[in-house]
């Protein structure tokens, strides 16, 4: 093993980027790729309430997720209901050299090493990078302290971490929390930043908690979604998408393959080969009842209601033959001293369950 990533990290050295998860896409490097099967055996908990299962990653240095673009803490695969997994890899191989994510010679789907992550996962926008100035440290809530390496911000490339803070971990039968400390830091920013995980006992519910605090001398001025890579239905088949407001789409989206209708859209049939659906979804309030969503697989009954207790500022849609995710972007506004919290709550559903 450690000899696969020092070859992998050799290639990475190179600084080639291979895709920009659109066409064209140009397979990596053999020897840059790594199974997706390798990510198993990084350290996890397994919490369950007798109902749902989920496998949880501990993060590390050396854990399952070494990117700068998703929080390191509670990445959650394998979800688990009445024997289907929610949580699936959606890709075969990652790739340290690819840029978000491309295809192999075999129609494999490649991920970059900031991509590896399924089930719900969280993103933070970068706080500080523009003043930071070339060499300088920026704030990625999650991850650390960054090093500014670039001209433009990209949250796919993956930036050296310059403070990770301290991690503190605690796990019961069914939850797990996660404590993240940044303090004195050079740059001005630090936070205490606490996820908690909890499969809701006797029900299929999983409930993820937040809480950031504000320590440094900086204000906090970001935004926050969960990404809700999904495997419900091969190739989106039958998936329908219910949102309770009407519906719309700002960029094109294939009328062969998506249709919306008032507050549904549903894919006409399933994704293939190198298919890629997108688009920003339009038509919230401002309200943080407009922050819900039934994801539900038709053609089986499985499905999940995805919500949260803070207002929609910018809805994503994204999907390919092997996932999709509904990202409903939330913003955080912090001043020092201040602290604010938010709550996604998933609730697993099956054939013959009342919705």
């Amino acid at each position: 093993m450690k000899v696969m990533l020092a070859g992998l990290f050799a290639v990475a050295a190179t600084g080639a980027a291979f895709a920009q998860g659109h066409a064209p896409y140009v397979p990596p490097p053999p020897n840059s790729t790594t199974p997706a099967s390798s990510w198993d055996d990084m350290p996890s908990k397994t919490i369950t309430n007798g109902i749902v299962s989920a496998k949880v990653y501990l993060p590390g240095v050396f854990g399952f997720y070494r990117g700068t673009r998703f929080d390191h803490a509670g990445m959650i695969t394998h979800i688990t209901y009445k024997g289907h997994d929610y949580g699936r890899y959606w890709f075969v191989k990652t790739s340290p050299v690819v840029q978000n994510f491309t295809y192999d010679s075999d129609d494999g789907l490649v991920a970059n090493n900031n991509n590896v992550a399924a089930g719900p996962v969280e993103e933070f926008g970068e706080n500080g990078f523009d003043k930071a100035g070339p060499g300088g440290r920026f704030l990625k809530v999650g991850v650390g302290i960054l090093k500014r390496d670039n001209d433009t911000y990209d949250r796919f490339h993956t930036y050296p971490i310059l403070n990770r803070g301290t991690r503190t971990t605690h796990a019961t039968a069914n939850s797990i929390a996660f404590t993240q400390t940044v303090a004195s830091d050079p740059s001005g920013y630090g936070y205490v930043f606490t996820k908690t995980v909890t499969l809701v006992p006797g029900k299929p519910t999983l409930l993820i908690k937040d809480t950031l605090k504000n320590t440094g001398r900086h204000p906090i001025d970001t935004t926050v979604y969960n990404h809700h890579f999904m495997t419900l239905s091969p190739g989106e088949d039958g998936v329908e998408l219910k949102a309770p407001f009407k519906l719309d789409h700002a960029r094109p989206m294939p009328d062969d393959v998506v249709k919306f209708d008032g507050n549904t859209m549903t894919y006409l049939r399933g994704l293939t080969g190198r298919e890629q659906v997108a688009s920003d979804l339009t038509g919230f309030g401002t309200s943080a009842s407009d922050n819900d969503f039934r994801v539900t697989a038709t053609k089986t009954g499985f499905g999940v209601r995805i919500r949260a207790d803070k207002p929609v500022t910018r809805l994503l849609w994204w999907s390919v033959p092997s996932t999709m995710g509904i990202e409903p972007y939330m913003d955080v506004k912090l001043a020092p001293g201040q602290s604010t919290s938010w709550t996604h709550t998933l609730d697993y559903y099956g054939p013959d369950d009342s919705k």
